[in-house]
């Protein structure tokens, strides 16, 4: 049987045209016959049936699934039509597996021709740039740093970066560095050998103002080695570690902010990044810079292989268990000691980035205002230079006159009995942007929240006392001299009772 996979695999190599040689090829044939008959084999149980990995003989049912991605019924169509294929031949005098042998031998005197230069200038060149990267590794480690991409974080490489929710990092000095933005940057590394792995980074995250942070963490009962209230994290696949919170450290100028991840790599790649959604806040900044990967100890026996395969499996249910909030999504949340629950049903395009159209856009739907709409539009930040606490698009009232007085821009929703509280992140400026007398409130009720000149996040609680409509959003009272003023993320929260 085993001869007759063997041949099956060169069939497949000789349809395909490719050379089963790197788990990436064995990748790729096993998408390819996904795509032609619907059924799947894995990369791991294919590099088996190659021969570049131990493993027991195969199941009939993989053999049939081979069979039919080469056009045959079964296993056992492929084995009668290769047979009667061989005896033709050889009632012709023609010595078939003499003549394979000999095609075998040219191949491999042909790929390794060209593989062993190759493997010889590529094996330099990893030597000369992972060695001596990083003193500080661990001990008896390999430094595997090399396979990252831009692991200084050089802004004019930043492309190899894949930037999800905060977009690119706003200081450009070489670090991913966010301010008030909920953000995900990662990249995908290939070509690592199935073991386990560490990665460092130097990072940290200051979750709010310094006092309040550090107030907060003095008081927090679990201080996780210094990633009590940090939500930032840095993550290997399904593998995460929260980073160190600013004001866990005493020496804040001359610390390095060493985090470390620990992780198992078992399909030759995979995706290490930095991540927040708890970033939101006034003040909230995260800094990740100088990412490090060293092999800790290769997967030599089907053994290691089972064994890391449980921390994988393990690492992943934990990872599945962890919600996995919308942009924005603040679960639990407490107001004034009472949890809540968030709404997000109740507001259209609260973040409006999907009604974004250009710099300049009429309003999307769902908002309203008082003034006159064409001088409302959705902005960009790259429009504005207002630095730290820009969200990335947002709604925005501009004008060279003072507002009259009403809404500026808001929204109307319909809610039932309860209390809620009502947030957004928001800012208002007067002439010469100075502050204004803004606020984000529901018509009708005396609880708000005053804005600020500069972008902030923010709530104020209403109490109904049956179903009703409101509209909630910026006001402009008499005499405010507001000429500009912008809102997003306007989220409800209904209190739990």
């Amino acid at each position: 049987m085993q001869n007759d996979y063997q041949q099956l695999c060169e069939a497949i190599e000789r349809q395909v045209e490719r050379t089963m040689q790197t788990p990436l090829d064995f990748k790729w044939l096993s998408e390819r016959i996904f795509e032609r008959v619907h059924e799947t084999i894995s990369p791991t149980t294919l590099m088996r049936l190659w021969g570049y990995r131990t493993g027991v003989v195969p199941r009939q049912a993989t053999l049939d699934i081979m069979a039919r991605f080469l056009g045959y019924a079964d296993f056992r169509e492929f084995q009668d039509k290769s047979k009667e294929t061989a005896d033709s031949l050889n009632d012709q005098g023609i010595n078939v597996e003499g003549i394979n042998e000999g095609k075998r031998w040219k191949q491999r005197w042909w790929v390794a021709g060209l593989v062993i230069p190759v493997v010889v200038i590529s094996s330099w060149w990893l030597f000369s740039k992972c060695r001596n990267t990083n003193t500080e590794m661990p001990a008896g480690a390999e430094d595997w740093t090399c396979r990252l991409r831009n692991p200084q974080c050089d802004t004019d490489s930043l492309d190899v970066w894949t930037f999800d929710l905060g977009g690119k990092p706003l200081e450009e000095d070489g670090t991913l560095t966010y301010f008030m933005k909920d953000f995900d940057v990662h990249q995908v590394v290939y070509g690592l050998p199935a073991g386990e792995y560490e990665l460092r980074v130097r990072a940290w995250h200051l979750p709010c103002d310094t006092d309040k942070a550090l107030y907060d963490y003095e008081k927090a009962e679990d201080k996780e080695e210094g990633t009590a209230l940090s939500r930032a994290e840095i993550y290997a696949g399904p593998f995460a570690q929260r980073v160190k919170n600013y004001v866990s450290e005493l020496d804040q100028e001359n610390s390095s902010y060493e985090n470390v991840l620990h992780f198992v790599v078992l399909e030759d790649s995979i995706r290490i990044g930095f991540r927040s959604d708890e970033n939101w806040q006034r003040f909230c900044r995260a800094q990740a810079d100088d990412f490090r990967l060293y092999l800790l100890r290769r997967a030599t026996t089907e053994e290691d292989y089972r064994q890391m395969e449980a921390q994988r499996d393990s690492a992943q249910r934990t990872d599945d268990a962890r919600p996995h909030p919308k942009t924005g999504d603040r679960i639990p949340l407490t107001y004034n000691g009472m949890e809540a629950d968030v709404l997000y049903n109740y507001v259209k395009n609260g973040k409006v980035v999907n009604c974004w159209k250009g710099h300049e856009a009429s309003l999307p739907e769902g908002w309203i205002t008082e003034q006159e709409p064409n001088r409302c539009r959705l902005v960009h930040r790259t429009d504005v230079g207002r630095g730290m606490g820009d969200t990335d698009i947002y709604l925005e009232y501009s004008s060279d006159k003072p507002a009259k007085p009403g809404l500026l821009i808001g929204q109307r929703l319909f809610l039932e009995a309860g209390t809620y509280y009502l947030t957004a992140i928001f800012f208002a400026q007067g002439e010469n942007e100075m502050p204004t007398n803004v606020s984000l409130a529901a018509k009708g009720y005396e609880s708000s929240c005053r804005a600020s000149s500069l972008m902030d996040w923010n709530y104020f609680p209403i109490t109904l006392r049956e179903a009703q409509e409101i509209t909630v959003g910026l006001w402009a009272p008499e005499g405010c001299d507001v000429r500009r003023a912008g809102i997003s993320a306007l989220v409800v929260w209904a209190a739990k009772p």
